[in-house]
């Protein structure tokens, strides 16, 4: 049991340094970011607001899309000003020019 724990906090710690090694510069900075964890869970920052939200479907718009997610149990897991979560059985991402 002991060396588990610190395998899982050796990965975690892994993980921290790795995610604060990326810095978001240049042409990547203020536009939508999506990091996918398998077909389960899924981060989005740089989103402007949710447009729909059903256990199928849930849209987002951003500064120059509309971020469409598909499955189902979908649900937003945390609601951040800057980011959000969503979990649940992910089948389908699409994304399309925002028209406004």
């Amino acid at each position: 049991k002991r060396a588990e724990k610190k395998e899982k906090k050796e990965y975690a710690t892994f993980f921290e340094r790795l995610t604060d090694a990326v810095s978001l510069t240049g042409d990547i900075a203020g536009d939508m970011i999506v990091y996918l964890a398998g077909r389960h869970c899924m981060i989005v920052r740089n989103f402007t607001s949710v447009t729909e939200y059903t256990a199928c479907r849930i849209r987002l718009k951003t500064k120059k899309y509309d971020l469409c997610v598909e499955g189902t149990h979908l649900r937003l897991e945390y609601f951040l000003p800057e980011e959000l979560r969503i979990v649940g059985n992910i089948v389908g991402l699409s994304y399309a020019e925002w028209k406004g």
